[in-house]
């Protein structure tokens, strides 16, 4: 990665246009994501009230039905299988890990 530094802003060669990405594309992906562990925790900390470390899945469904889905109307049987594949734990809570994983693959599509 090539960072070049302007002023007091640092950018990073991109992509996009063959433009600087800006710090805040850096933390984030072109839909608005959180992509970066410090975003992602921000997030995470913002749904885990209680700080017992775990959201519920039917938090982590809300929550992920809430994401922009380019237009598609996902059921509530497809967003169960979609967390099922990175909440591995069958106690009904989505740990930090896997909510990093779910918040990913979503931005990934």
């Amino acid at each position: 990665m090539m960072r070049v530094s302007r002023g007091q802003n640092v950018f990073v060669k991109g992509h996009n246009n063959n433009r600087h990405l800006s710090p805040e594309e850096m933390e984030n992906n072109i839909g608005g994501l959180p992509v970066t562990e410090a975003k992602l925790r921000e997030l995470y900390n913002q749904f885990d009230t209680d700080g017992s470390g775990f959201l519920e899945k039917d938090e982590v469904k809300r929550i992920y039905k809430e994401f922009d889905n380019f237009g598609v109307e996902y059921t509530d049987r497809e967003v169960e299988n979609q967390i099922k594949k990175y909440a591995i734990r069958d106690d009904g809570k989505v740990d930090f890990e896997e909510f990093c994983c779910i918040i990913l693959s979503i931005a990934q599509r």
